[in-house]
């Protein structure tokens, strides 16, 4: 068999390679971006490769082939490694050996049950692990099947307890490594542990979130369990980066206007439809202005776009809207929307949009991403790009891509 190269970090190392086999369960809660993703597909590669069964679980199903593509398709064709993945049954083989690695979502927790595994990844465990039934009947008895398997319970940590006041199984397991229960070993790690990424980065990251929600800091950078319950319509599996932009057959330019530069920030966000049915964020203006400025700014992203229509909240005083942007651009067409629902219900056709891939996002979107990933609905600063993005998504699916009926129960934008 051909060999493969892969690469790690030292603490991927260590969570992956330097465990005992008294170690069953590896429990790693770790702030955003610590290369997590990456390293337990190395892994799995690895023990596929020596003919070891392994289980991948992630957030929802349509996440999986996303990272097939970017960690695991590109170390194996670079190592000439002959493979097969079955995007339909969700499976990954390989001509010269018997392992394997199924894939599993937590969106569809039926399909877990019935199969033991020496490995078992789960990626984004605050996430996973909120399904107590997931976990004491499909998991656990995995482990039962193969008394020397390991499952990797691997995530930035979702709070102690639930939504429902119940315990998060992420949180339970955390207390059994860090008391000492046989067969359980604690790793954890932070945002800064990643020796990838710049320091400098980190902490304008850090920032960022400390500007939306303090408290948020702890749990997304510093993988600590907080108290509250922090719950973000996004998660990072659903944000999908798009280098290269296809031809666009409309663009919008979305406002969430502000009534002067001491206030909150002006949201300016540009977005397309592409022929694909894809929507696709192209840019995010926004920033702490006044109305001359956003209006300015505005007027420019949109001959800069072409785009076709001006999308703007009036909440705001409507006709002081429509007053500015008419000094920057006194021809093209606007379109007031009145925000007559909170910003949580607005949002969710978005977030079902982006679950099933038909929003993507340019490059150099990582103020807006930090935002959905930090946003907790009725908690923190409100969220400017988002309002931004929500109006420009949303005009483009009610216009154009109704066909997929995901916001049927929407009347038009005039119920925004």
């Amino acid at each position: 068999m051909r060999s493969i190269e892969l690469t790690y970090t030292d603490p991927q190392n260590t969570v992956f390679w330097e465990t005992s086999k008294d170690d069953r369960f590896i429990i790693v809660p770790k702030g955003r971006r610590f290369g997590a993703t990456r390293g337990a597909m190395h892994y799995v590669i690895e023990q596929a490769l020596e003919g070891k069964a392994n289980l991948w679980g992630d957030t929802i199903n349509s996440n999986i082939d996303r990272y097939f593509e970017r960690y695991a398709k590109p170390a194996l064709i670079k190592s000439r490694i002959k493979f097969n993945f079955n995007s339909q049954q969700k499976k990954l083989t390989f001509e010269e050996t018997d392992g394997y690695i199924d894939f599993r979502s937590a969106d569809r927790p039926e399909n877990w049950e019935g199969f033991g595994y020496d490995n078992i990844i789960l990626n984004e465990a605050g996430i996973i692990l909120k399904n107590d039934y997931l976990f004491t009947n499909a998991v656990l008895p995995m482990m039962m099947d193969f008394s020397h398997s390991k499952m990797f319970a691997l995530g930035v940590p979702k709070g102690k307890r639930k939504k429902d006041g119940k315990e998060h199984k992420f949180y339970t397991l955390y207390l059994n490594a860090l008391n000492g229960k046989k067969g359980y070993k604690l790793l954890e790690y932070t945002s800064y542990d990643n020796p990838l990424l710049a320091k400098e980065d980190i902490e304008d990251l850090e920032s960022e979130i400390s500007d939306m929600n303090p408290v948020m800091v702890q749990q997304e950078i510093y993988g600590k369990f907080v108290d509250e319950v922090f719950e973000a319509l996004w998660t990072n599996e659903l944000i999908v980066r798009e280098p290269n932009i296809p031809a666009l057959k409309r663009t919008v330019i979305a406002i969430d206007p502000t009534a002067s530069k001491k206030g909150d920030a002006c949201g300016i966000i540009a977005a397309g439809l592409g022929y694909d049915g894809v929507c696709y964020i192209l840019s995010d203006r926004t920033g702490n202005y006044s109305p001359g400025e956003w209006g300015t700014i505005s007027a420019n992203e949109f001959q800069a776009m072409r785009a076709s229509v001006y999308v703007a909240e009036k909440n705001q005083g409507g006709e002081m809207v429509e007053y500015v942007i008419r000094q920057y651009d006194p021809v093209n067409r606007i379109k007031l929307v009145h925000a007559m629902i909170g910003k949580e219900l607005r949002a969710e056709p978005v977030v079902s949009l982006y679950e099933r891939g038909l929003v993507k996002h340019a490059l150099g979107l990582e103020k807006l991403e930090n935002e959905m990933l930090t946003w907790v609905p009725g908690q923190g600063k409100s969220p400017n790009r988002i309002d931004a993005a929500v109006y420009a998504v949303l005009e483009l699916a009610i216009v154009d891509i109704s066909k997929h009926r995901v916001l049927d129960t929407i009347d038009n934008s005039r119920r925004l």
